[in-house]
């Protein structure tokens, strides 16, 4: 019996424009959008109107459609959720293939933040949910599950999933965390993944542009039905890992001027080194010249004790007349002739 499979996308109260998707035609399998807006039309999307679970919570609501599917869906093997700022680049049928091999639900990781509980942190600081609700949330977590909390996230844009009881328990699990805990579903993700014991696999993916998509598209989304008010919130493990990041930073600039200093003394050293070479070649030539000079003037007076030597002995007196004799000029003492 040949695999049946979907596409499918929830929008619900009018958050944003539905966006078509140009591979639908060629993937040959349904395209199905879930939402409460009996006017929306697309050249795409199969449109379906449902009630939204909770009709003043539309962000629940459609992580409600998103996460647990709907039940029209049971009649598909497998499917493709992808938020509606998602544009697939390839066939959903390829996509499917290629993200199903070897595993019942396939996610991509996220791939620009490092941990859950750096996730936990936008979320506070981008006002994207209550701050009160997330931290309570981490502080649960922290209890519960602290090394979930240090696991890579996931981006979860875009979910494939075959049908079995193990995907169900999970997906049962994850929205009952949305429910209880924060709306924003990528920081209850990680722990439903590992409860529900789903046979994960999880992509390394660039969120933002793949072979197979396009993030994030233009939706004229309005963006501030997404956020809540602003509020302070006690410095609980979020406000630990900005401070953990901030010093990260400030570790980084100390490493660098550190390393400048370091660099900045050996070349000190190095000069001060060289100088002290020089100063010693200098002291030595001198103690060289000194030693030459002691030579010489020992020399000196040798020569002159035995000039005096000399000069005291008999033969030196003896032979006075004759020196005197010769050092007298030429010509003294001969007489004139004419």
């Amino acid at each position: 019996m040949p695999t049946k499979r979907a596409v499918y996308t929830a929008l619900l109260g009018g958050y944003e424009r539905l966006n078509d998707q140009a591979v639908a035609e060629e993937s040959g399998i349904p395209f199905i959008c879930f939402t409460d807006d009996p006017e929306l039309k697309s050249d795409t999307w199969e449109i379906r109107l449902v009630e939204p679970l909770l009709p003043l919570d539309m962000v629940r609501s459609q992580r409600d459609l998103k996460i647990r599917g709907h039940e029209s869906l049971d009649e598909f093997s497998e499917t493709l959720y992808i938020d509606n700022s998602v544009a697939l680049k390839r066939s959903a049928s390829d996509i499917l293939d290629e993200w199903l091999g070897g595993s019942d639900f396939t996610v991509a990781h996220h791939s620009y933040r490092d941990r859950v509980i750096d996730e936990f942190d936008e979320v506070v600081a981008l006002g994207y949910d209550d701050g009160a609700r997330v931290n309570e949330q981490l502080i649960h977590y922290s209890e519960l599950y602290p090394d979930i909390l240090l696991e890579r996230p996931h981006w979860n844009g875009i979910l494939a999933r075959r049908q079995s009881q193990a995907v169900n328990r999970t997906m049962d699990i994850w929205f009952d965390h949305v429910l209880r805990y924060s709306r924003r579903d990528q920081l209850s993700a990680n722990v439903a993944f590992s409860l529900g014991g789903v046979q994960l696999r999880s992509l390394e993916l660039d969120n933002w542009l793949s072979p197979s998509h396009a993030w994030p598209v233009e939706a004229q989304r309005k963006a501030h039905l997404g956020k809540v008010s602003r509020r302070k919130v006690g410095p609980l493990l979020a406000e630990v890992a900005r401070a953990e990041r901030e010093t990260a930073a400030a570790r980084a600039s100390l490493d660098e001027l550190t390393a400048k200093a370091d660099e900045a003394n050996a070349h000190h050293a190095t000069q001060v080194s060289k100088f002290e070479t020089e100063v010693a070649n200098a002291r030595r030539a001198a103690e060289e010249e000194r030693s030459r000079g002691d030579v010489l003037e020992k020399e000196l007076i040798e020569y002159i004790r035995q000039l005096e030597d000399l000069r005291n002995s008999a033969s030196w007196k003896m032979t006075a007349p004759i020196r005197r004799v010769l050092q007298r000029p030429r010509g003294l003492g001969k007489e004139k002739t004419h």
